[in-house]
């Protein structure tokens, strides 16, 4: 019996990596039309991701904090780990926000590609 491995993907990590990609124009707006098609593409697909992930992830926590409130009311989980939470929820909700607007004009702005052979590009090194 064989077991297929699938590869490992880190749509965060790649998001953040492909991100130096791009070019601002001089009014600091990030400039998608003088990116290449293929970056646009890969930056779209894992902003995407990373916007469900964080989305589920804001769910389970939401819900974690429901079922925990008794706890809380005792003082057994203490209120500065619930205003971590809370602050973590926060940025990730606000995230997943900006993760959509990048998505969004990645894929207005390559509305028509269509490569015969998919292109990658490689991420920046941190």
């Amino acid at each position: 019996m064989t077991t297929k491995i699938k590869k490992l993907t880190r749509p965060l990590r790649d998001l953040l990596l492909q991100l130096p990609h791009l070019t601002l124009t001089a009014e600091l707006d990030i400039d998608y039309s003088a990116a290449e098609p293929a970056l646009l593409a890969q930056l779209a697909d894992n902003a995407e991701i990373v916007m469900r992930i964080s989305h589920m992830g804001i769910s389970a926590m939401g819900m974690l904090l429901a079922h925990s409130a008794p706890e809380i009311e005792v003082r057994e989980i203490p209120g500065d780990a619930v205003e971590a939470v809370g602050w973590l929820m926060a940025e990730l909700g606000e995230f997943a926000a900006i993760a959509q607007c990048i998505a969004v004009a990645c894929r207005r702005h390559t509305a028509d590609y269509a490569p015969r052979t998919a292109k990658h590009i490689p991420n920046a090194r941190p």
